[in-house]
């Protein structure tokens, strides 16, 4: 009789022990597919298309200064464009530069949730106010200062290096997690 019940008792042990063992894996499981969910969001959403934007506006840029710009005095900025290049300036600001940079200030503005970190970076903030200048500067082009630019200056190969590496950190992270999982 006694051993019936020490019998009875370590299978109910075992049963115990089995559930709560299956229980913390599942949890695992489910803490696993979570965090592969939330970094495949951050690349779908936001850091991916903000990856392409980014680069496409960089490769434009550095096209039209190759093109355009000619090496110039660092004081000249003040100085009003000639009507030829202030028309192509304007053309290219009008259909490349701000519409890309709004396209990438509304994907931060809907999935700013999805930025890495517990904080919005400065270098995000900076950009984002650098794109709503544009709007100003667009509704008012010929009372514009001679530069013809935004009041708030892009901030340049940070933010571009900010991207990059934050895609880069995730893409290696989801990786991982995927590798994991198998």
């Amino acid at each position: 009789m006694i051993a019936a019940m020490v019998t009875a008792c370590a299978s109910i042990l075992i049963a115990i022990m089995a559930y709560w063992l299956n229980h913390q894996g599942e949890i695992r499981r489910s803490q696993r597919k979570a965090r592969i969910d939330r970094v495949s969001s951050q690349l779908k959403e936001l850091y991916g298309p903000l990856l392409i934007l980014t680069e496409t506006n960089e490769k434009a840029w550095d096209e039209y200064c190759r093109r355009y710009i000619l090496p110039f005095d660092v004081n000249a900025v003040e100085v009003p464009l000639p009507e030829p290049e202030e028309t192509r300036w304007r053309t290219w600001v009008e259909t490349v530069f701000a519409p890309t940079a709004q396209k990438m200030r509304e994907i931060i503005t809907a999935r700013g949730d999805l930025i890495i970190g517990g904080e919005m970076p400065p270098v995000v903030l900076e950009f984002c106010a650098h794109a709503a200048t544009y709007e100003a500067l667009l509704a008012n082009w010929d009372g514009a200062d001679p530069s013809k630019s935004t009041l708030i200056r892009h901030p340049g190969n940070t933010f571009l290096s900010y991207v990059r590496k934050s895609y880069d950190s995730l893409k290696e992270e989801q990786a991982f997690l995927l590798k994991a999982a198998q």
